[in-house]
């Protein structure tokens, strides 16, 4: 498998670091970042953004969405091509004008996860053969309706600030004096035994919530007070804001 990556980033960094034996193709703009990746993982480092696409007959769109769309208007694609974009906000239609007659896809990862191969990862529309690339960064969601996948899109933020609320937890063990190693792997075993058990559990979310809760207990304690402070709900609103700017007018 050959794919040319356009915009050489944190997330095409991890993609490379995750989808080992794929030949790579990368643009020269972050040339530092591009260099070190054809150091480390054999990627070639093509000379401008349109050698990428006339090398390539996939090609793996991390251009920052803000700019993304101009540049790819930019360059000539052609026919046979597949051009899959993981630039957030960027509606399908509007790709798939810039980059025709290839054919064109959406993709959404969360990047760091999938450099261990360990992140999901979405589709719009399917394609055996994107599907086969991202399947070695993680599990794969394809979808075939535009609606679901752009709501589907908005876990790309949510991975991100699920960072920030494993940081924030592991900080609070250790302003009480716990060491930070150990917190911060008492957080991340944490989280990671609760996603086995939605992942593997049979019980609905609810039967979960509630054979985890003892009445009168601490589990009760801590959800009330964060449910009193609409810390809960704050998630509800902060992710209708996101899927807001990603798809104006849902």
């Amino acid at each position: 498998m050959k794919i040319g990556i356009l915009g050489v980033g944190h997330l095409a960094e991890y993609l490379v670091r995750g989808a080992v034996g794929v030949e790579f193709v990368l643009s020269p703009r972050s040339g530092d970042k591009a260099a070190k990746l054809a150091e480390s993982h054999r990627c070639a480092v093509a000379e401008s953004n349109q050698a990428v696409v006339d090398l390539c007959d996939m090609v793996l769109v991390c251009l920052p969405a803000a700019t993304g769309l101009a540049l790819l208007e930019g360059l000539k694609f052609r026919d046979g091509q597949s051009v899959c974009s993981a630039m957030a906000g960027v509606s399908y239609a509007a790709l798939t004008a810039s980059v025709a007659p290839a054919e064109a896809f959406c993709a959404m990862m969360p990047g760091f996860a999938n450099a261990f191969s360990a992140g999901p990862s979405l589709l719009y529309p399917g394609d055996a053969e994107w599907e086969a690339f991202l399947a070695l960064l993680g599990p794969v969601h394809r979808f075939a309706d535009r609606q679901a996948f752009e709501t589907a899109a908005v876990f790309g933020a949510m991975s991100g600030a699920s960072v920030f609320l494993l940081r924030h937890l592991a900080r609070w063990y250790e302003r009480q004096r716990l060491d930070a190693v150990t917190a911060r792997r008492l957080v991340a075993e944490t989280f990671r035994g609760n996603a086995e058990v939605l992942l593997q559990s049979d019980s609905g979310l609810d039967e979960i919530a509630v054979g985890v809760t003892t009445p009168g207990g601490i589990t009760e304690q801590l959800v009330g007070v964060l449910d009193q402070r609409g810390a809960l709900a704050a998630w509800d609103e902060a992710m209708d804001a996101v899927l807001a700017r990603m798809v104006p007018g849902r």
